[in-house]
């Protein structure tokens, strides 16, 4: 398994049988502590939304959830790519390509009965998928053109009173200069499907848009880097000590937790 493990491109560091651990590109174990992710989902039926390798699923399932579905898209030509900007990298392409392998290999090495399904977070139903108790997106919003669609659409699958937590990127120096409003910015990144960073308020406001209560909030925090991290630097401007400061800490994360009515 260890030999499997190596040959395979990593998002999440996840932690498999027999001492072996996903060299991810981010330390996802260091963010459960910083975000309110529930310690005891025993009965509950969850979804984790933009599964990637799987990390948030297996948790979910580690935490006794009954049952679980993640989903995520396999086919890069269906992910939200403005023209403009050009299409996907070829590094990009064959990272989307190895996700469900890499997921495959850590479902079999967890003996995991978490259900995979490749499917976009806007075609969730739940005619298709039926309802949850709980649903979880990571690291996801600022690759979707319509975020608040996206949420709007998890919450057509959460039952009433059915809890969302989101956990994802968000800008920084949005966040330090305006700490009690939401602010946005639009991305400009050539092969790369960036769109939206909020600053963290503006993960409150998403939820809300969407037709959420939002019960808590917090952030900025850091997701570090793990020991998989080789994606090319984003350009700075010449000498900025701040922003490679940034960068080398990780990524930097909002979270804001909802719940429908």
């Amino acid at each position: 398994m260890a030999t499997e493990v190596a040959e395979l491109t990593w998002y999440h560091t996840i932690e498999l049988p027999g001492g072996v651990v996903t060299p991810g590109e981010y330390n996802t174990r260091r963010a459960v502590a910083k975000i309110p992710f529930p310690p005891d989902l025993t009965g509950s039926r969850c979804l984790d939304v933009g599964t990637h390798d799987g990390f948030w699923a297996f948790e979910m399932e580690r935490r006794g959830a009954s049952d679980v579905v993640a989903i995520d898209l396999d086919d890069p030509r269906e992910t939200d790519i403005s023209h403009p900007v050009g299409p996907l990298s070829e590094a990009a392409v064959q990272d989307r390509g190895q996700r469900p392998h890499a997921f495959a290999v850590a479902h079999r090495a967890l003996g995991s009965s978490v259900e995979r399904r490749n499917l976009s977070v806007y075609a969730l139903d739940p005619e298709e998928v039926g309802v949850f108790d709980f649903a979880f997106i990571g690291t996801l919003l600022l690759h979707l053109r319509d975020p608040v669609l996206a949420l709007s659409a998890i919450r057509t699958v959460l039952r009433p009173g059915g809890q969302l937590l989101v956990n994802d990127a968000v800008s920084f120096f949005l966040s330090l200069r305006h700490p009690r409003r939401p602010a946005f910015e639009l991305t400009l990144a050539p092969g790369r499907p960036f769109w939206w960073l909020p600053n963290a308020v503006g993960i409150r406001r998403y939820l809300e848009k969407a037709g959420f209560e939002v019960t808590d909030a917090g952030g900025p925090y850091f997701l570090p880097r793990g020991p998989g991290y080789a994606r090319p630097p984003i350009p700075l401007k010449l000498g900025s000590v701040v922003n490679r400061e940034i960068l080398r800490r990780g990524m930097v994360h909002g979270w804001a937790l909802g719940v429908r009515d």
